[in-house]
């Protein structure tokens, strides 16, 4: 935060020397310096570390550079100056294969060859990379923008960790450098070290990189952070993944996007691959992959794929990731957001080298587990109508179409409802979801807004219902507006919360669970909170 609070003051002091200077040109060089330092000061606030939009290959946007000139000048000035006093060479190897520097340079060239380096990381924000083709062209680099004296995030360091054991795994020697070689990439060297060596002392691990690097120091909140992560076991190598595909998934886009998947993936991960076909399911794949011991199994593919994969992994320390590629892809729209229906296959692929870990709910309906919800009425005959040429014709619109069928039939039916340790309760309806999750979009769930999958409790909806359709298409209405305004009207749309959920009827029961459709005698749903651990985007983290 000092460093928010410096910039701050400078910033007001060059806004000051510009309101008293006489001449205009001068008072607008000014007033920019100020901005410029105003906008990093509130970039230390918020610990944003990309405000400089430093792209994947090292280099800092024109306009950026032309926007942020009195900052980048004086920073290029400094740290000039600091290197040609150091009192440390520029590259220095910590371990074997491993090394810490500042900021290269054209001269370091032949150094990086000598030592054979390959790859490169690079955690600065406001440098350009050197130009990599100097070296040779089998060079790989990354960059985890962090501002000067900040440190870097969960998500940053987790994709560091993994992306430096990726190499070292193949013998190839590692750069990490930061401005000067003394804060941001010692601090990721030391994450490194520490995740390598889980039993190893904080202190002692930066003792041993000061003995090679003497100038290297992290400053309090560095060390505060660092310190941190370790203790609560966030530091940890976790690259070994098991990417489980099913090809007919969607419209069949596993073929189309195989080689972008596995071209970014491989730079992190030690990456085996499954497929599904008629006969093995990704339910049977993720059981074999289990004899590899994998950190993370990967379901690309749709939700029925997702659920598969999910019910091997439930209740263990492997993670799950998703790529999506069916029709609804409703998980992964409640996890990542609605970025991921724009942007599916980018978004997931950002959220897999560089998301956070997250524990969600799950629950079971008659010993089946769903990650979604099951639907009873309208969503089982929405899904029933939307078979599978359905929907590889029409995507989503299958869905759409069938919905508008159910609706207009308004079949109501009865139903005992019970709910965790209550009296049942008679339910005539044409409507029942029980969520665990369920996506903005998936109206007949939003009877008080959105579901929350992390908050330990079903969510029980369902509508009253009508003879005449347009009453249907107002209860619709009433749902939608729940989920824009995260409320509860209780008008014709009623919605309670429970850890467990019994079901009956006088006849066999027609449902659908997580898109799939059932049949049953009585529904049994419980919870099961923080069961699964998905991979998620990036948490908000307190700033420096």
């Amino acid at each position: 935060m000092y460093a928010a609070v410096a910039y701050l003051l400078m910033a007001v002091a060059l806004c000051a020397i510009a309101v008293v200077i006489k001449i205009p040109y001068f008072a607008i060089f000014f007033y920019w310096s100020a901005l410029s330092l105003l906008l990093v000061s509130l970039a230390y606030i918020a610990n944003l570390g990309r405000i400089f939009r430093k792209r994947q290959d090292g280099s800092i946007p024109w306009y950026i550079r032309w926007a942020f000139i009195p900052f980048l000048l004086g920073v290029q000035l400094y740290n000039s100056w600091q290197r040609r006093t150091d009192k440390v060479p520029p590259i220095q190897e910590v371990e074997p294969g491993l090394f810490l520097a500042c900021r290269l340079f054209p001269s370091d060239v032949e150094t990086l060859k000598h030592e054979n380096v390959t790859a490169i990381l690079d955690a600065t924000c406001e440098f350009d990379g050197l130009d990599w083709s100097l070296i040779g062209e089998n060079i790989s680099y990354l960059n985890i923008p962090v501002l000067d004296h900040a440190a870097p995030n969960r998500a940053q360091l987790r994709q560091a960790i993994n992306w430096i054991h990726h190499h070292r795994k193949r013998n190839r020697n590692v750069v990490v450098h930061c401005a000067l070689g003394r804060g941001r990439s010692v601090l990721v060297m030391a994450a490194y070290l520490l995740a390598k060596e889980p039993e190893a002392d904080l202190d002692e691990v930066l003792s041993r990189i000061q003995e090679t690097r003497e100038t290297a120091n992290l400053n309090r909140f560095q060390r505060k952070a660092l310190k941190k992560m370790h203790s609560s076991g966030e530091l940890e190598v976790r690259n070994k993944v098991c990417l489980i595909a099913n090809p007919v998934s969607g419209r069949k886009l596993w073929g189309e996007k195989k080689h972008e998947i596995m071209s970014r993936l491989n730079g992190y991960f030690d990456m085996s691959v499954k497929t599904t076909t008629e006969e093995v399911n990704a339910a049977m794949l993720a059981e074999q992959a289990l004899a590899d011991h994998p950190d993370m199994i990967i379901a690309c593919g749709g939700d029925g794929t997702v659920t598969e994969v999910a019910s091997v992994i439930c209740n263990s320390d492997i993670v799950l990731g998703i790529i999506p590629m069916g029709t609804a892809n409703a998980l992964a729209h409640v996890i990542m957001g609605i970025e991921s229906k724009a942007f599916g296959v980018d978004k997931a692929l950002d959220v897999l080298i560089s998301g956070d870990v997250q524990a969600i709910d799950t629950a079971r309906c008659n010993d089946e587990l769903t990650l979604l919800l099951i639907g009873l009425g309208f969503e089982q005959k929405m899904i029933e109508s939307a078979h599978r040429d359905a929907k590889n014709n029409s995507g989503q619109f299958a869905y759409l179409q069938g919905f508008w069928q159910a609706l207009g039939e308004h079949k109501a039916k009865d139903y005992e409802l019970t709910l965790d340790d209550m009296a049942p309760q008679s339910v005539h309806t044409n409507s029942m979801i029980i969520a665990n999750a369920a996506p903005i979009f998936t109206l007949l769930a939003q009877g008080r807004g959105q579901p929350e999958h992390d908050d330990g409790l079903l969510d029980v909806n369902w509508l009253e219902p009508a003879k005449d359709s347009s009453v249907n298409v107002l209860s619709i209405a009433e749902l939608a507006f729940n989920s824009v305004t995260q409320t509860q009207l209780d008008v014709n749309a009623h919605h309670t919360n429970a850890r467990k959920v019994r079901v009956t009827a006088n006849e066999p029961i027609d449902y659908v669970i997580d898109g799939e459709t059932r049949q049953a005698d009585e529904l049994v749903i419980e919870i099961q909170p923080s069961s699964l651990r998905v991979m998620a985007p990036q948490r908000n983290e307190e700033s420096s």
